[in-house]
């Protein structure tokens, strides 16, 4: 076992929360360790609706405080990650037999805007039924009144968002370790002391003043290396589904919020890498969160929603590119009350709970206020702990002119700085292979600048190579190949490293 070091905190859980507030704390002068058992964005970050948004429905149920903060975080990260996050506009059809008639949508609107007042997005605007129509060919216009635009955001790729986070950690002297699972809590007189670690970088043990679960869908599995005593679960699991699709003919730039007919739930379709994201369904979830994939019925659902406002798609299981769930982790809630369910979030002190003391839990909340969460629970941390922080301050990072669109999506502001370090050398600019946009430099980028360690973190969560609509497994072979060369792999290292890409690869997207 490796020798031990010390923290002022210890983060574990490399997801959105966890690598917010990695970079929040270091920021601000503290001694910082971030693990993650997998990898940074591999669990439910990696799975969302990719929204950066409001919350506009959370209006309706008064949660006021919640939007107000999801609009600032909104702001704060199109700001500090542009290209990374992305304006996106929403077009949202009304129709007579709508629950919510136009005045009462108009007006949610209009407070909507007003929450937000101050960012840099244009304020939402009422627009006709026949503007409507001619800006969603095939809309189906039986009973439709008109409707509304208006803008959220965009995370292309939420994964990509979390590791710039953790870079940014490292970058102010955190030290950030992925595929290190933490498998013990040091515990001395009812006080959490550190952790103990394993994984592909060896194992070893980290102290830290106070120990912060930023576990996400994990988070009680954790809490039980701390608790002998079964205590009632912090947070209900909730699968939310996802379809892609080819682009649909005459789609615009703009995506799609309706009401789904079947229960009235949020429902999107999401242009998204040249593809259609289609999404989401609600359904409480107890297996293991980095196994869940969507259901056949849930599948069916999404296709005869989509297929209810686009009567000409005729989509069917066969125009299913792939499909993907993520269990998002929210307060605990009972079944009946899942569209009521708080997307809010909350800090608890395990001290006050369970009578353990230098251990903070972050509970629930959701991609878009990371920023928020992050900066409470370094409050917390501080008071809790007496450590001092220091202000944070961020220069607004460069332009994105002349940016291609990929690298800007995949690296934001650094994509000068990884264009010309892959172009450096004429080779790495080549292509994986045939049909693939992902170029050979930008997997050795991965392994030596961003800490990928396996196949599926360059494919997955470095590239996005595997999302596209015309992948093919050979890719994967030929991102292999660099690899090897790079990290000294033999071929049965690297024909296992493809097996394991493999087995990841099908627990996360589901093919026909």
């Amino acid at each position: 076992m490796g020798t031990s070091s010390h923290y002022d905190l210890v983060v574990v859980g490399g997801g959105i929360n966890g690598c917010a507030l990695a970079r929040e704390a270091a920021q601000a002068g503290l001694r910082v360790a971030l693990l993650e058992a997998r990898d940074f964005g591999a669990g439910v970050t990696s799975r969302s609706t990719r929204l950066i948004h409001g919350g506009l429905r959370y209006l309706e149920s008064f949660r006021f405080p919640l939007v107000r903060e999801s609009l600032r975080d909104r702001a704060t990260l199109l700001r500090e990650f542009p290209g990374i996050v992305q304006p996106q506009p929403f077009l949202l059809p009304v129709y007579r037999s709508d629950s919510r008639a136009r005045w009462y949508i108009a007006c949610g609107l209009a407070l909507y805007g007003l929450l937000s007042a101050g960012g840099s997005l244009p304020a939402p605007r009422r627009i006709s039924a026949r503007e409507l129509l001619a800006l969603l060919p095939g809309l189906d216009p039986d009973g439709l009144v008109g409707g509304f635009e208006y803008f959220d955001c965009q995370a292309v790729f939420p994964e990509r968002l979390a590791l710039e986070m953790a870079l940014q950690a490292q970058a102010a002297g955190a030290d950030i370790r992925n595929h290190a699972r933490v498998t013990g809590l040091l515990l001395r007189d009812s006080r959490v002391d550190g952790v103990r670690f394993e994984g592909l970088g060896g194992s070893g043990e980290l102290r830290g003043r106070v120990v912060v679960n930023a576990t996400g869908a994990w988070a009680d599995q954790l809490l039980k290396l701390a608790t002998k005593n079964a205590s009632e679960p912090l947070l209900s699991l909730v699968n939310g589904a996802h379809i892609v699709v080819r682009e649909l003919p005459g789609a615009p730039r703009h995506a799609v919020y309706r009401e789904a007919r079947a229960d009235r739930r949020p429902f999107f379709i999401i242009p998204w890498r040249g593809l259609r994201l289609i999404g989401t369904t609600e359904t409480l979830f107890r297996g293991d969160p980095s196994l869940a994939l969507p259901e056949e019925s849930e599948i069916r659902y999404l296709l005869r929603e989509a297929n209810a406002l686009f009567p000409a798609l005729g989509l069917a299981r066969q125009d299913v590119l792939y499909a993907y769930s993520g269990s998002r982790p929210i307060l605990k809630v009972p079944q009946a009350d899942l569209n009521r369910a708080s997307r809010d979030h909350a800090i608890v002190e395990h001290e006050k709970t369970d009578g353990v003391s230098g251990l903070l839990t972050m509970a629930g909340g959701k991609l878009t206020t990371a920023p928020s969460f992050a900066k409470a629970v370094l409050r917390r941390v501080a008071r809790i702990s007496g450590i001092s922080t220091a202000a944070v301050e961020r220069s607004r990072p460069s332009a994105l002119t002349g940016a291609p669109p990929e690298f800007a999506a995949l690296y934001g502001p650094r994509w000068r700085d990884v264009l010309d370090a892959i172009a450096a050398d004429p080779s790495m600019m080549r292509p994986l292979a045939d049909g693939c946009s992902t170029k050979r430099g930008q997997v050795l980028h991965a392994i030596e600048q961003e800490g990928a360690m396996t196949l599926a973190d360059v494919m997955l969560r470095r590239t996005g190579a595997a999302f596209d609509q015309h992948y093919e497994r050979s890719w994967a072979e030929a991102a292999a190949d660099v690899a090897a060369g790079r990290l000294g792999w033999d071929r049965a290292e690297r024909d296992r490293a493809l097996d394991e890409y493999d087995t990841e690869l099908a627990q996360t997207l589901l093919r026909e």
